[in-house]
């Protein structure tokens, strides 16, 4: 088993067809094939197979897939850490950042690229749970996540930054407006990033902290954009960070409902792998963002 086999089998699998995995290595089709084959015959397994729908994985390829990408990813950080060490610059960083972040991003990134020019970045929205199976294969270095602010026990390792109150957003026409309890707003309709029946859900947390079921209509929507721009223009509700109505990327026409009683705190925390230490470059961006956060109270002291 080498690196080249498993790339092969990697896009493979990814792509569901060897000669788009081909294409993909720049390789020819034969090459990608032999790659495919002579990996099977060190695991003295079947990886894939053919059907109708192109190349599918077997239960040994689901298996060996998960720990090829894992093993290709820290390959890749290795990689770059020995040349971050060696001259301080270079590779890239896959980041995913939830949108309560983003008072401390612009700055974090703004000091990042002063000290690691030649360092790629690239940003993603936080989707759980696939941003976590991101980060567990390794794709992403780390996530800057909004979650409930308590002990969560999913393998992986926690900074917090900060905590903040929730609220309730809705348009300003909407009928429930003046509502002051949860209890008034069970039967709307909710807009919630991830799985409501996720024991962390936000949305349930704050329903359950007032002894009240979850709402029942809710739709799944991974796309904070996506959530804001919905709700300014329905009936729809949702729950975010206070923090996000002082920013600019609230639509106008979005407000905060002024429930009598808190809500839950969530907790913004960096999220990396505990079995795999962050790169230079990775370390450094979150030194980035730790400094970020303690700048404005520099500033008042």
């Amino acid at each position: 088993m080498n690196l080249r086999q498993l790339r092969a089998f990697v896009l493979i699998a990814e792509h569901r067809s060897i000669r788009a995995a081909a294409r993909a290595l720049f390789v020819t089709q034969p090459a990608a094939t032999r790659s495919l084959r002579e990996l099977e015959q060190s695991v003295g397994a079947e990886l894939v197979r053919r059907s109708a729908r192109g190349v599918e994985l077997t239960a040994y390829g689901e298996a060996l897939y998960k720990r090829a990408v894992q093993i290709l990813q820290e390959t890749r950080k290795a990689q770059e850490e020995i040349g971050q060490m060696r001259d301080g610059e270079g590779g890239t960083l896959n980041l995913a950042f939830s949108s309560a972040a983003l008072t401390v991003l612009p700055a974090a990134l703004a000091a990042f690229r002063a000290r690691m020019p030649r360092v790629a970045v690239a940003f993603n929205e936080v989707a759980p749970p696939y941003s976590h199976e991101q980060l567990e294969s390794g794709r992403y270095d780390f996530l800057v996540q909004t979650e409930y602010d308590g002990d969560i026990d999913d393998g992986f390792a926690r900074t917090p930054l900060f905590t903040l109150p929730l609220a309730v957003g809705a348009r300003t026409g909407h009928p429930l407006r003046r509502a002051r309890s949860l209890a008034e707003l069970h039967d709307a309709l909710w807009l919630l990033p991830g799985n409501i029946q996720a024991p962390a859900n936000l949305l349930r947390l704050a329903f359950a902290a007032h002894k009240l079921p979850p709402p029942r209509d809710v739709i799944p929507c991974q796309s904070i954009a996506v959530a804001l721009a919905i709700i300014a223009e329905s009936d729809a509700l949702g729950i975010f960070v206070r923090n996000l109505f002082d920013h600019s990327l609230l639509p106008r026409g979005l407000r905060m409902l002024p429930l009598a009683h808190e809500l839950p705190a969530a907790r913004v925390s960096i999220l990396t792998r505990a079995d795999s230490p962050p790169t230079p470059a990775a370390q450094c961006f979150i030194d980035c963002l730790l400094e970020a956060l303690a700048a404005p109270a520099r500033a008042q002291a």
